[in-house]
């Protein structure tokens, strides 16, 4: 499937959980868990993946913003990447940039592109005002957006599963501050595809209420029962643009 045949797909899950056709199943557990299904974020930026590829060079910034630095003084970014102007505003600018090479943190947290926002500073003491900083930057993927507070999560295969198995047994790794505490009983399931070809996974994490410390969080244990026998299927995360196989957790 494409980017646009998921969107479809996730769409079609949302108003009719639970309905089947002859070469595809979707199921997901409420009408209410996305938003526009062409909506991703990426660090604080937030836009159309299937148009990242036409929004404008960042040469095409004006003078100001494209002069914008860090608190060190260096430029904000380097104009020789290819950067792409994905927000632009009077008083806010949000990059996004592919990287020449993904990071892998592990746990299923693999990043492939790099933001920046830029904004233009006013009533600060520490700069004159209308000076335009960099206030966000660093790796990360694009992610299909939800419709309400839940947050993302990395997956991973806790162990290897044979053809006949009709369960899958993951490690969700929660991306939000937890205070390094379990996200069992927050995990949901936004929605299931197989296909003849593929088991397509959307799930995302429940916040845990009131303030957070971000020491790390654990992986917490999820099962994800399917409706028909494993076989030689492969297992895709589509919260992530693009969609990619989920893999077997090394570390546990």
């Amino acid at each position: 499937m494409t980017y646009r045949d998921i969107a479809a797909a996730v769409t079609v899950v949302l108003l009719v959980a639970g309905c089947g056709t002859t070469s595809s199943s979707v199921r997901g557990d409420g009408s209410d868990k996305a938003a526009d299904a062409e909506t991703v974020n990426c660090g604080r930026s937030v836009f159309d993946a299937a148009r990242l590829a036409e929004a404008p060079s960042a040469s095409s910034l004006p003078d100001d913003p494209a002069g914008a630095v860090d608190d060190a003084g260096v430029p904000a970014f380097d104009a020789s990447q290819n950067w792409k102007v994905v927000h632009q505003a009077d008083d806010r600018v949000d990059l996004i940039r592919e990287l020449d090479e993904p990071v892998d943190n592990g746990g299923g947290d693999v990043r492939t592109h790099e933001s920046r926002t830029l904004e233009r500073i006013t009533g600060a003491s520490n700069v004159p005002d209308g000076t335009w900083l960099l206030t966000s930057a660093g790796p990360c993927t694009p992610r299909l957006a939800t419709g309400n507070d839940l947050g993302d999560g990395d997956l991973t295969v806790m162990h290897a599963h044979s053809p006949g198995d009709t369960s899958i047994d993951l490690f969700v790794h929660e991306r939000a501050c937890a205070s390094g505490q379990s996200a069992e009983g927050r995990v949901e399931l936004v929605a299931l595809i197989e296909t003849s070809e593929q088991v397509q996974l959307w799930i995302g994490v429940r916040p845990r209420p009131g303030g957070q410390d971000c020491q790390g969080n654990p992986p917490t244990p999820f099962t994800i029962k399917l409706d028909q026998p494993l076989g030689n299927r492969e297992l895709v995360d589509v919260s992530v643009v693009p969609p990619r196989p989920v893999n077997i957790d090394t570390n546990q």
